[in-house]
């Protein structure tokens, strides 16, 4: 790996706290000093130029860092949602409703760090392979805080638990490490949102990292939403793994942020199991997205489904890789992967590298990846009718989002992203007038 700055953050070794997950905090930042951010020349970071953070050593942020509700608001979802806030890593106490629910223990990772290591020991950082990834390496060297939300086995979470992750930053560069662990043992369900926001346009290096770990006969939906502040750079993980006759999904909608990117990993170890990873990005300015997908299939009788969508236009970037693994003996594996481009300008631009190892031979897979334009005969069609041509091209680039839109379950989740939609897009009112 080939880096392109001297940035150590080694100054933040001295503050790494002495508790049940010292020693692998000390060897993440020991690997993340042997990596550092990589240059474009290495394969995985071609596509995100981390020079504009490389050399900037990020302070931690303020540990007294406060919100009140009236910041919160625009980003929660139902008043009654269950929900625990943290801004720039700090929890917030008086802005979270989110107590344990029958079956289900919602626990600050701080805490049990401190007073109750055991239920974190081959979890955290168990699936979340952080020797490849400086951004992962980071986070797990400096993870101060987040949450583990723990199904007991059989049970059901009442309503979805949302988690609002707030970067505000502050005069020098500052750096958020937030850490979600979601365990459902056997016969589960559950529903956990997160929503990593802000408005503030003061430099921020944010590395979130998630792990899904879920039992057999398991059934668990994951959503990310990213609406970071012009300021804030977004390098997140989501780590899957599933046992026997469980459907986990995943979803990541990516509509604000200079640079998010985002490397997703689901391996199914269970046989009959179903996996579903999906995103939608919006791409507007010099924005740059990047999704990096693998999905391993370890057993045979699996199936996965991988659909990921970018609306780009002005100069916006985004690039896409995603590869379908399937080991040896994973017989009747049934997998396929798509991405679509939609440019909106001649200037927007989308790589896409699908790819498929397969060392099995009784399998389905496919893959596929388009770029392009809007449908000229569509848009002729809806002009032809008598519908503007502003309010046309957004009824079209609606449509094409509503394919990863639909299958947003949760109502006030799939309401507010359309709204976010609508709001980029000219004739918004007229769009909403005829849903």
């Amino acid at each position: 790996m080939t880096t392109n700055q001297p940035c150590t953050f080694s100054d933040r070794s001295k503050a790494i706290a002495q508790d049940g997950f010292t020693k692998s905090r000390t060897e993440a930042l020991a690997r993340f000093q042997d990596m550092l951010w990589p240059s474009m020349r290495d394969e995985a970071w071609r596509y995100t130029d981390t020079r504009p953070i490389a050399s900037i050593d990020f302070a931690a942020a303020d540990p007294s860092s406060t919100t009140d509700m009236d910041a919160i608001t625009p980003f929660m979802l139902d008043d009654d949602m269950p929900r625990m806030v943290f801004v720039d890593g700090v929890y917030q106490a008086s802005c979270s409703t989110a107590p344990s629910m029958p079956g289900v223990q919602i626990d600050r990772i701080s805490s049990l760090l401190a007073n109750d290591p055991n239920r974190l020991i081959d979890r955290l950082s168990a699936h979340a392979d952080w020797q490849d990834d400086p951004a992962s390496a980071l986070s797990t060297a400096l993870l101060t805080d987040g949450v583990l939300v723990e199904i007991e086995d059989g049970a059901s979470m009442q309503e979805p638990l949302h988690l609002i992750f707030l970067s505000k930053g502050g005069e020098e560069p500052v750096s958020v490490h937030p850490r979600v662990l979601i365990v459902a043992g056997n016969n589960a369900k559950g529903t956990v949102i997160e929503s990593h926001v802000g408005t503030s346009e003061n430099t921020i290096l944010t590395t979130p990292v998630t792990e899904l770990i879920a039992g057999d006969n398991v059934n668990l939906d994951h959503y990310r939403m990213v609406q970071e502040g012009a300021g804030t750079w977004h390098l997140g993980d989501l780590a899957l793994h599933q046992g026997s006759n469980t459907e986990v999904s995943s979803c990541v909608l990516a509509f604000d942020g200079p640079v998010v990117r985002t490397r997703m990993r689901g391996t199914l170890a269970g046989e009959h199991s179903n996996a579903i990873l999906h995103g939608l990005a919006l791409g507007h300015g010099k924005r740059h997205v990047e999704n990096l997908l693998q999905v391993n299939h370890m057993v045979p009788n699996c199936r996965s489904r991988e659909a990921f969508k970018h609306v780009l236009e002005d100069e916006s970037t985004a690039a896409f890789t995603g590869r379908i693994y399937v080991a040896e003996g994973a017989q009747k594996t049934d997998a396929v992967q798509t991405n679509r481009n939609l440019l909106l300008s001649p200037t927007a631009r989308s790589t896409a590298r699908p790819q498929l190892e397969i060392y099995a031979d009784d399998v389905k897979c496919t893959h596929g990846a388009t770029v392009g334009e809007l449908d000229a005969e569509a848009l002729f069609y809806l002009q032809a009718r008598g519908v503007p041509t502003e309010a046309a091209r957004s009824m079209l680039v609606q449509a094409f989002a509503g394919e990863i839109l639909d299958d947003v379950a949760p109502p006030s989740l799939r309401s507010q992203a359309m709204v976010l939609l609508r709001n980029r897009l000219p004739a918004a009112e007229h769009l909403a007038m005829i849903e």
